[in-house]
């Protein structure tokens, strides 16, 4: 099960195909872009392992600080 937070992200992800690491930080996980964290990342690999953990095709890539999906 994803948590609320990571449902949004990926929503997010599905609707825009693309996100820009300060663009998450700042506007769906509330915190400043300029504080330097992993949590992004964390997230991130969280619901990678859940889409891999039921097999799914869909993948969440990084390039540079702009994260996306491909399937």
């Amino acid at each position: 099960l994803l948590t609320p937070l990571e449902k949004e992200i990926l929503i997010f992800l599905f609707e825009n195909k693309t996100i820009k690491k300060d663009y998450l930080l700042e506007n769906i996980i509330k915190i400043k872009k300029e504080t330097e964290t992993k949590t992004a990342e964390s997230h991130l690999t969280r619901i990678r392992g859940k889409l891999i953990k039921i097999k799914s095709e869909i993948q969440i890539k990084t390039k540079e600080d702009i994260f996306y999906l491909d399937y």
